[in-house]
């Protein structure tokens, strides 16, 4: 089936536009809030606002992703939406009534970090409830467009925003983004979890979650590998702000450079859903698409033409956009689907646990050095740490391999 015919079905549809408007949202706020902070207090407070956020994101990942596998997925993000509106809301009569700018965002991010640790294992457990197997490449690869499509264009009105009007706009927006999403999920089917135990604890949960990780080498190494790799990466997104501001840059040239990267990574996931890859191809081209976007990282730091650095960004936008399609298909069709709002929770745990001290240590390095040695450590890290997917043949692997505890059979294969 095409990605015509996949759009075509009704709830998916829905989903993709309710989950995109989420995302235009989220990505305006991120710019206006980064902006603000990174211009009133320097990189430390800058990367202090995103341990913020993951300080709370972390903490309840767990309990997220297994409160997604015992409820309707479409009612978990549904009540996070709900729960984010009244955040967002108490931010911005917060800062209208005249409490501290920095204090006050540093409060919501960390509250609203917790709320996503429940949306986020939801959206990505509920692609594979609305479409079939067989559609996954291309349902992952429109998700995809949907965000890097808000992921552009939030960015660009972000700045416009901060820039001429201040936080306190970019904050009222994503509120009414989080109302839309909300009123759209509500328009969908409350599709219950296949599940046979509604009694086990919750470390029986994440322990039976753990050990079919154990059982997939793409998976355990994908984590692991993942778990050291986001170090240097989020060094990285800490220097944006400052490499566009050391070329007498301001706002506007800050949101066009995300929205850039975005526009690549929808191209990407075109691509992905158009020309899926093959199972057996998975693994040895996301182990080499990380590699060529590590470089292009690398390149932003350079003394060269703004609009040259903007090359890169595209490009590493459109490596993105592609493994980011293989990983989520590979996520939903080698999952089991009563495991799948734990396992989502154990890989963004991976990905993001070293996150709250990383902006911290990027934020200090560029200040204590500058951007260009704190990104060429950061990329020589990066690159380090995923050789190892392209060495060794398990990890390249991106298909569900059986086991004694989780075999394969019929009914797994059709979850």
């Amino acid at each position: 089936m095409g990605m015509r015919e996949v759009w075509d079905q009704r709830d998916f549809r829905r989903f993709i536009i309710g989950n995109g408007v989420n995302m235009l949202g989220g990505s305006i706020f991120i710019i206006g809030m980064g902006w603000t902070v990174a211009q009133s207090g320097g990189p430390k407070a800058y990367g202090l606002i995103f341990t913020a956020y993951f300080l709370g994101h972390l903490p309840l990942l767990l309990y997220g992703g297994a409160v997604v596998d015992r409820l309707p997925r479409r009612t978990v993000a549904l009540v996070a939406d709900l729960c984010q509106f009244v955040l967002v809301t108490i931010a911005i009569v917060g800062l209208v009534a005249g409490l501290n700018e920095f204090a006050t965002l540093l409060v919501i991010t960390f509250l609203t970090g917790g709320a996503g640790a429940f949306s986020i294992p939801a959206v990505g457990a509920l692609v594979p409830d609305l479409v079939a197997e067989e559609d996954l490449p291309q349902a992952n690869a429109m998700r995809g467009m949907a965000m890097t499509a808000a992921w552009m264009l939030g960015p660009l009105i972000g700045g416009v925003i901060v820039g001429n009007w201040g936080i306190e706009l970019c904050l009222f927006v994503d509120a009414l983004t989080f109302l839309v999403s909300a009123a759209i999920l509500w328009t969908l089917p409350e599709i219950p979890v296949d599940r046979d135990d509604d009694d086990s604890s919750l470390r029986d949960e994440v322990t039976e979650a753990w050990a079919f990780v154990k059982t997939q080498p793409w998976l355990f190494a994908g984590i692991v590998m993942f778990m050291i790799w986001h170090i240097g990466d989020s060094a990285i997104e800490i220097g944006i702000p400052f490499i566009i501001e050391n070329k007498g840059l301001g706002a506007t040239e800050f949101g066009f450079f995300g929205a850039l990267g975005a526009a690549g990574a929808m191209a990407g996931s075109a691509i992905g859903g158009i020309w899926p890859i093959p199972k057996e191809h998975r693994g040895m081209v996301f182990y080499i698409f990380i590699g060529g976007i590590a470089w292009c990282m690398l390149m932003w730091a350079m003394p060269i033409p703004f609009w040259a650095i903007l090359v890169f960004v595209f490009l590493e936008g459109i490596l993105g956009g592609t493994l980011g399609v293989i990983w989520r298909t590979t996520m939903s069709d080698s999952v089991d689907q009563h495991l799948r709002g734990r396992v989502n929770s154990l890989d963004a745990i991976g990905s993001l646990i070293f996150i709250p001290l990383s902006p911290l240590l990027g934020g200090w390095m560029i200040e204590t050095t500058n951007v260009l040695t704190t990104y060429s450590l950061a990329v020589g890290f990066m690159i380090l740490t995923t050789t190892s997917g392209l060495v060794v043949p398990s990890f390249r692997r991106f298909e569900r391999t059986d086991s004694e505890l989780f075999p394969i059979s019929p009914a797994t294969q059709d979850s």
